[in-house]
């Protein structure tokens, strides 16, 4: 009876708690006109002030980069309007405060013809200082920063850059006529980001409380009016169970996007994902940082090795991704060399130099044979995949490199029209799995149940067979069945 009394007294003590106003609160935010007033108006704050009753608000205004930087030095209770991918170890809530309008790079009609994001390789680039967009752009680029509207058009005017990257709502009307653009972010959620402590989540929980009674008495499309619209709040369901997939993968961080997706995960995600209904799924980009408490505790990475380190600290799915084995990728023929065994006897004989990262990572069978390569007949290469190639076709730097065949056919003929030879290295194994990976909660194991359950069901089917070997490059079909039974149906 005791027990019974304590755990009743427990409950209720931890519900006011949860509950109670705090005496002070500090926000961080940034000046947005109409949303984040320095005199402590716009919607943003109307609505805090809605939610936040009894709170008392210590509102800092400055710049988005300074925001995101104290918070990160824990100065802040939390921080107002931020994607997910600038501040990856607050606590978020459910609920989103906004949906942010697309991020595009402009450019003009008269000088360029940006189609795809890879058009903006080797280009000088601009946006406003303290703004982050170099993150979503890993191709090579020159950056110069400006602090004002005007300032970005006259260099767009004058060509002294390639592109302004920014909000549509930025760019003056007067120049629209003039500027096309290519899609650098597609519209995503923003939030309010709360310190990862008890003061943190309490706040979260209290926004996530009253956040449906505030859509359901209208009062919300009072507040935002006539955004209301693109806050997607009419059809979003607070039922759905939200999971958060981090990635480096740009078609999967452009998942809802306009634009076609390039990648095998993205395609093979948007087959597995049509499936599970009861979802709703959110890509972000994978933070740098080991830190486990990201992005809220449905967190997941769309793709990784298994490992048995990460097996003992991760839920991770059954494979659903299958990447043949890494070759050797040059512009010129290497049929004379069929009979060459080994890599080091390929480079000798046939006066290639290889192009090879400093930064990165092979299995180790790769890494042994390439240690048998002449140091003078290795060249240094870019880290980013299109880049390297490019550097590949060029033929200047060095004209062979280890590659994914997956990684062949997604950029190789997006940089050029020549055909690209390649070699088998003849690794132990031929291929590599990838695995859905998730942080352990109740949620996540419910939805990893259901990842491979929709996965079992459509390795078996021709399309998403035929997906994979498209990346496969030029293997032949009937090798290519051998694999693709050994590692995936073979795994269900």
């Amino acid at each position: 009876m005791r027990l019974a009394k304590y755990l009743l007294l427990l409950i209720i003590f931890s519900y006011v708690c949860i509950n109670s106003a705090f005496a002070s609160v500090k926000v961080g935010v940034t000046h947005w006109v109409d949303f984040t007033n320095p005199d402590e108006t716009g919607v943003y704050i109307e609505l805090l002030k809605e939610v936040y009753t009894d709170e008392q608000f210590e509102f800092d205004f400055s710049t988005y980069k300074r925001i995101t930087n104290l918070f990160e030095q824990k100065q802040y209770d939390f921080v107002v309007g931020v994607a997910k991918e600038d501040v990856p170890l607050a606590y978020y809530p459910h609920w989103y405060l906004d949906y942010d309008y697309p991020i595009n790079a402009y450019f003009l009609n008269s000088t360029h013809n940006f189609n795809k994001l890879s058009d903006l390789n080797n280009k000088v680039l601009s946006w406003f200082d303290g703004y982050n967009f170099d993150k979503y752009i890993e191709y090579k680029h020159d950056y110069y920063p400006i602090s004002a509207i005007d300032k970005a058009m006259d260099l767009l005017l004058n060509k002294r850059i390639d592109a302004f990257v920014d909000f549509d709502y930025n760019i003056p009307q007067e120049y629209k006529s003039k500027l096309s653009y290519v899609e650098v972010v597609p519209a995503r959620p923003i939030y309010l980001a709360f310190s990862n402590s008890k003061k943190g989540k309490a706040l979260a929980k209290k926004f996530d409380q009253a956040m449906p009674k505030l859509k359901s008495s209208g009062r919300l499309k009072q507040l935002y009016k006539s955004d209301y619209k693109n806050t997607r709040f009419e059809n979003f369901d607070a039922n759905k169970i939200k999971v958060v997939l981090s990635t480096n993968d740009e078609s999967l961080l452009r998942f809802n996007s306009a634009n076609n997706a390039k990648s095998l995960d993205a395609k093979l995600y948007t087959l597995i994902l049509a499936a599970m209904s009861d979802y709703r799924i959110e890509f972000v980009k994978a933070p740098d940082t080991d830190n486990e408490v990201q992005y809220g505790s449905n967190h997941c990475y769309a793709n990784k090795i298994n490992t048995p380190e990460r097996a003992q600290r991760y839920l991770i799915s059954k494979p659903f991704s299958l990447y043949l084995a890494p070759r050797l990728y040059s512009p010129k023929d290497l049929s004379q060399f069929n009979n060459t065994n080994m890599l080091n006897e390929l480079i000798a004989r046939s006066g290639l130099t290889l192009g090879l990262s400093k930064l990165r990572v092979f299995p180790e069978d790769i890494m042994s044979r390439i240690d048998d390569v002449d140091e003078s007949k290795i060249k240094g290469a870019a880290i980013n995949t299109f880049s390297r190639l490019e550097q590949l076709a060029r033929l200047k730097e060095f004209d062979a490199s280890i590659e994914y065949p997956s990684d062949i056919a997604t950029y190789w003929h997006e940089i050029t029209h020549a055909d690209i030879h390649s070699f088998d290295l003849k690794l132990k194994t031929p291929f590599t799995v990838g695995h859905l990976m998730c942080q352990r909660s109740e949620d996540n194991i419910r939805f990893m149940l259901d990842f491979n359950h929709s996965v079992a069901t459509l390795i078996q089917s021709d399309e998403y067979k035929s997906l994979i070997y498209q990346y496969a490059a030029d293997l032949p079909l009937a090798q290519f069945n051998k694999i693709y039974k050994q590692a995936l149906l073979d795994a269900y």
